[in-house]
């Protein structure tokens, strides 16, 4: 029997709609992981959100997250560290809000102001926290924990943070018992005598497999150069790119800022361009989009800084047995089953 036209006609016009979206969905790329529930870096919270308070103008300003939702009426202190010209606390408000619904004070001194010299940037920093310390007693709404004091640094910040580390105790700050130095990068900065961070504390290097090389070995020179931290109280994680499916999960410089608007976070994808641009199968890398909240970090900062802290501060524990958790290196499954590539955890980077 044969087909008229406009049947014919037909069946090519539902061919030419709906084979592309046919490919697209067969092509489509696996999902990465979500936030998990339970454990260290999970969404399980003790509070519903933060308030913020802020002191000082320029390079003496410095912004305070409190935990809310309820008040938090004790808490430890995070010191939140950004890189060059990542100034503003909302290129790393995904990780504050995590942080202070785990019940964290959070202060982000803006050390760099405008125009400020490298040479500045310590003292600033210094001076912002001395500053915070006395608010904070003067408010009197929150109470400060010394003995729970973390600073957690990106970039050039997780430079100064060492330098605040190894210079605590001459400045008369609390001594850091938990520090997380993510991406280190020196830039012109001039690295302290780092045999002054102190034995007590506990340390974290983070590199990755999509970072310069500078800053690769800027992260080994501080592991080594910090010799009074015992090898088991310290250790050096590598994070490990996987392009396989979406988001990519792109190890670099800015893995560890998590913006929740998109303004900031235009500015990761503007400067991942080369990286994008680099990925093996060239046909999806014109679609990629990159989501900036990711196993990166809910699975490697957020749980790194969280099983630390809960190591130092409830354990009073070394990290050996930190080191060899299984759990620790595990970063989740894409939405088809394939486990991401982990973390890499050495003594000997």
């Amino acid at each position: 029997m044969r087909m008229s036209r406009s049947y014919i006609s037909l069946v090519l016009l539902l061919a030419m709609v709906l084979l592309p979206a046919f490919f697209v969905a067969a092509n489509e790329l696996p999902a990465g992981p979500v936030q998990s529930m339970l454990g260290p870096g999970g969404r399980l919270y003790g509070h519903g959100g933060f308030t913020l308070w802020e002191s000082g103008v320029a390079h003496e300003r410095y912004q305070v997250f409190e935990p809310a939702e309820p008040v938090a009426n004790r808490a430890g202190v995070v010191v939140l560290l950004h890189d060059w010209m990542t100034t503003s606390p909302e290129y790393y408000l995904g990780h504050i809000r995590h942080l202070c619904r785990s019940g964290w004070v959070v202060v982000f001194p803006r050390y760099q102001g405008s125009g400020q010299f490298s040479r500045f940037l310590l003292t600033n920093t210094v001076r912002s926290l001395k500053d915070f310390l006395q608010q904070a007693f003067a408010r009197q709404k929150i109470e400060i924990d010394r003995e729970r004091f973390a600073i957690i640094g990106h970039g050039a910040g997780a430079v100064l943070a060492a330098n605040v580390a190894a210079s605590s105790d001459y400045f008369g700050l609390p001594v850091p018992l938990a520090l997380m130095l993510v991406m280190p990068h020196q830039r012109d900065l001039k690295l302290l005598d780092l045999t002054g961070i102190s034995r007590r504390t506990r340390m974290l290097v983070i590199s990755g497999d999509r970072v310069k090389e500078e800053v690769a070995q800027v992260a080994r020179e501080i592991f080594y150069a910090a010799d009074r931290v015992k090898t088991d109280n310290k250790a050096f994680v590598t994070a490990l790119s996987d392009f396989y499916g979406q988001p990519p999960m792109i190890a670099d410089e800015l893995a560890p800022l998590t913006p929740e608007l998109p303004e900031y976070e235009r500015f990761i994808v503007e400067n991942r361009y080369d990286f994008i641009n680099l990925f093996r199968e060239k046909f999806h890398a014109g679609s990629l989009r990159t989501r900036h909240i990711d196993a990166f970090d809910w699975n490697g900062t957020f749980r790194l800084f969280d099983a630390l802290a809960h190591a130092v501060f409830a354990l009073d524990s070394d990290l050996r047995t930190f080191k060899k958790s299984p759990e620790l290196r595990f970063l989740g499954y894409w939405s088809d089953g394939r486990k991401l590539k982990g973390l890499i955890v050495s003594d000997r980077p």
